[in-house]
């Protein structure tokens, strides 16, 4: 008789954007993140989406979750400036992470 194994953790967070409409205000768009991964040291899945929402006051994020963000912020089509901005480092940053992704052939 086979024995059951556990469940395995998820590694990767997951993420979506909800795009809403309120008639007294432009169209929002936000970003949630799955806060169910785990398995994930080191990420904190909330802080991140506060700083892709732009939700203040930012919290300080590592480079991991940094570099979550900036995935996200680029699939929401925000500049590298914009997301330099959020999570406080260089635009030059940025461009480097966005160009590492393209060479592993992973996009945004």
């Amino acid at each position: 008789m086979p024995i059951a194994s556990a469940p395995r953790p998820h590694a990767v967070a997951s993420a979506y954007v909800i795009r809403g409409t309120d008639p007294a205000r432009e169209p929002t768009r936000r970003v949630y993140v799955s806060t169910t991964a785990t398995g994930v040291p080191g990420m904190d899945f909330l802080a991140v989406e506060r700083v892709v929402n732009g939700d203040l006051p930012l919290p300080t994020l590592n480079e991991a979750e940094q570099e979550l963000a900036a995935r996200l912020m680029t699939r929401a089509e925000l500049t590298a400036n914009e997301i330099a901005e959020r999570l406080r480092v260089e635009p030059r940053t940025v461009t480097r992470w966005r160009a590492a992704w393209k060479r592993k052939g992973e996009g945004s």
